[in-house]
């Protein structure tokens, strides 16, 4: 996931249901050491997304 600069750092808007499901998600026990904030859970969900569908070969 690289550095922030200027050409790749953006703002993106979330859905504010979807950031509450994540928000749950990362304050239960089990996961609020694995994942320290929304940001990083949503940054490392894509790229886990990301990988699979390039694994699976449907890169469109």
């Amino acid at each position: 996931m690289g550095g922030k600069s200027k050409e790749n750092a953006s703002v993106v808007k979330i859905d504010s249901s979807l950031l509450a499901r994540v928000d749950d998600f990362i304050s239960k026990e089990e996961n609020r050491y694995k994942f320290v904030n929304k940001k990083q859970f949503i940054d490392l969900a894509v790229h886990t997304f990301l990988d699979e569908v390039k694994k699976r070969g449907k890169n469109d």
